[in-house]
């Protein structure tokens, strides 16, 4: 049985979602006593919660429109105006902001509120990483759970470094900290068979980054693209990694990506992720080249083009690199008729292409001007 105080939460609602059942997970903790305590009793029955007065929420005098809270939901949250007001940082309070959570994960002041409380009371940071573990798993795309664990993490590390340990000894256990927390972002992708989640992917680019792990990451990625060559998040990510181990890009580096990027493209053409990986090394920025700076790209773009029957079927990516290439040799007329066929294939974006078009008459207008005064 549920604690009457929690009735009316997330938990209380059948869903097929990412967010698992509050008993379920409680029950695998051992969490559910077998008689019912204190803790099965609403805040206001609770001996221990008799000196807080509860403070309701105020819509204001005329509200628009009333939110039918369930009745476990409004006790819970109006014991926690109650704890904020009173600026208390205890234990009690601690354990409150679980039962805020609880009703609603994504409640920023929370889980602020919480970190507060574990900072005043010196709390177990390996304890509290287990917590926020069973909300990452549960509720993979709630930011509010993996920016805690983020929190987490850098107390732990801060904590390993003020220790008067051997200073050897201090990086090999930070590093561990920060090695272990990747295999958990694995893990958590693993559990939920997600692999795109942004929030996820956000917290492994800290941790890498504050750790100073990047040495593993670009085969950690290609494992993830023999999996799903489509997972634009892995190319994000390597991409990242190239820009944190070889930047300024070097010639060998880019030669590189774009020999690896290619052979990806051989295997599935129509892969858009790996096309704007490979236009994220060409053009106009820092460290890119012109597109027919590289024989490679010339010759891909050839061979995909050539794989269509009709020009109507060709790879709408390969035709826009062409495209490119035309516009950077001064091919004004070729670049023009490969965004009208575009135009044709590529129909919810005829107006972008319709821009494109727009932008190179204008160039190829001016340069001819300049030309002509010369």
């Amino acid at each position: 049985l549920k604690p009457r105080w929690l009735q009316g939460s997330r938990s209380d609602q059948a869903s097929s979602g990412a967010c698992a059942l509050w008993s379920r997970r409680h029950s695998q903790l051992g969490e559910m006593p077998a008689m019912a305590d204190d803790a099965d009793l609403p805040y206001s029955e609770r001996p221990e919660w008799q000196d807080v007065e509860p403070i309701a929420q105020d819509d204001g005098p005329h509200p628009l429109a009333v939110i039918r809270y369930p009745p476990g939901f409004q006790e819970v949250h109006s014991y926690f105006r109650a704890v904020q007001q009173r600026n208390e940082f205890s234990d009690r309070a601690l354990k409150l902001t679980a039962d805020v959570i609880e009703h609603n994960s994504a409640n920023y002041t929370a889980w602020y509120y919480r970190r507060r409380c574990l900072k005043e009371l010196k709390s177990d940071l390996q304890k509290e990483l287990e917590f926020a573990d069973k909300w990452a798993r549960d509720c993979p795309k709630n930011y509010q759970v993996w920016y805690h664990r983020r929190w987490i993490i850098t107390e732990m590390a801060d904590a390993i470094r003020s220790s008067s340990k051997e200073q050897d000894d201090i990086d090999k256990e930070v590093k561990e900290l920060g090695q272990r927390e990747l295999e958990y972002h694995t893990d958590v992708m693993q559990v939920n068979d997600d692999y795109k989640n942004y929030n996820g992917w956000s917290h492994r680019q800290f941790i890498v980054s504050k750790f100073g792990l990047w040495d593993k990451e670009m085969m950690f990625v290609e494992d993830l693209l023999r999996d799903d060559i489509r997972n634009n998040s892995a190319w994000n990510h390597r991409y990242t990694v190239v820009k944190n181990t070889n930047w300024p890009l070097t010639q060998e580096a880019r030669e590189r990506e774009v020999e690896y990027t290619a052979a990806q493209i051989r295997k599935c053409a129509n892969n858009e992720s790996a096309w704007n990986y490979l236009a994220a090394f060409f053009g106009d920025g820092q460290c890119k080249v012109p597109w027919d700076s590289v024989p490679a790209v010339e010759t891909l773009i050839d061979d995909v083009l050539a794989q269509a029957s009709c020009p109507e079927q060709q790879c709408r990516y390969a035709v826009e690199a062409r495209a490119n290439l035309q516009e950077v040799r001064g091919q004004v007329k070729e670049a023009l008729s490969q965004y009208e066929l575009l135009k044709k294939t590529d129909k919810i974006r005829v107006n972008y292409w319709d821009w494109r078009i727009a932008l190179l008459q204008s160039r190829a207008g001016k340069q001819t001007g300049v030309a002509c005064q010369e």
